[in-house]
């Protein structure tokens, strides 16, 4: 365990029998292995704030854990939220799509279930912290990058992970993001990357572009929904 861990978080978390109990040990102990953050209990969450921007790995127990049998949690997705791009939604409704008012201030988002090692098993006590911290490497060496990739709007349309770019993804957050701050040439930069990467959705994306011209209103994380954005964002 990193000597940053509070001995008696340490004791608990060896001590711990109940799978509830164990998980919440191990997941204060493992924000204080993350630089920066914190176990949220009641959102059941690592988060990470910094300003107006707030990084979320959500966890989840699994439903088979039993006391000595098997105590583990996944890591099921990774999200960005922004406080400020939630507010410049809010004000600005013409320029974005309808959102849950849980994801106003979203900014992109991840599942975390295809990477390798998306989990981890704490059923023997003195396994715990050996477990934890390589738990905590794999996530310095996979979450903590994708979480970097959109730390710097100026460096958004060169570094978000394609992955966020598909016709269902999170291009469309991204574009409106880099609107909101004022960097119109980023985001005009983002959509011409997306267009690249996207060839089979251009009749899509000028489908979207003509909803805009009569006004009306794609269905969120589609490819119209980018095309629709491109021309209301004034990207074109």
């Amino acid at each position: 365990m990193t000597s940053t861990q509070p001995d008696d978080l340490i004791t608990r978390l060896i001590e711990a029998d109940k799978p509830a109990d164990v998980v919440h040990a191990g997941a204060a102990c493992l924000a204080g292995m993350l630089d920066g953050f914190r176990w949220v209990k009641s959102r059941h969450s690592l988060e990470r704030q910094e300003s107006v921007r707030r990084e979320v790995l959500q966890l989840e127990k699994s439903k088979w854990n039993r006391s000595g049998h098997l105590i583990k949690f996944t890591v099921t997705s990774l999200t960005v939220f922004d406080d400020d791009l939630g507010r410049w939604r809010r004000a600005n409704p013409e320029l974005t799509v309808r959102r849950p008012e849980s994801v106003e201030s979203i900014v992109c988002a991840s599942s975390f279930l295809d990477t390798p090692g998306h989990f981890v098993v704490l059923t023997h006590p003195e396994e715990r912290p050996m477990r934890l911290e390589q738990f905590a490497a794999h996530l310095r060496d996979t979450a903590l990058p994708w979480f970097a990739s959109t730390a710097d709007p100026e460096q958004i349309a060169r570094a978000a992970p394609d992955p966020l770019l598909t016709g269902w993804g999170f291009a469309q957050d991204l574009m409106e993001f880099l609107v909101s701050t004022g960097r119109h040439p980023q985001a005009q930069a983002l959509w011409k990357r997306v267009q690249e990467h996207q060839p089979a959705h251009q009749q899509a994306f000028a489908a979207g572009r003509a909803m805009a011209g009569t006004r009306e209103r794609p269905r969120w994380h589609t490819p119209e929904a980018l095309g629709w954005s491109a021309s209301v964002l004034g990207l074109l």
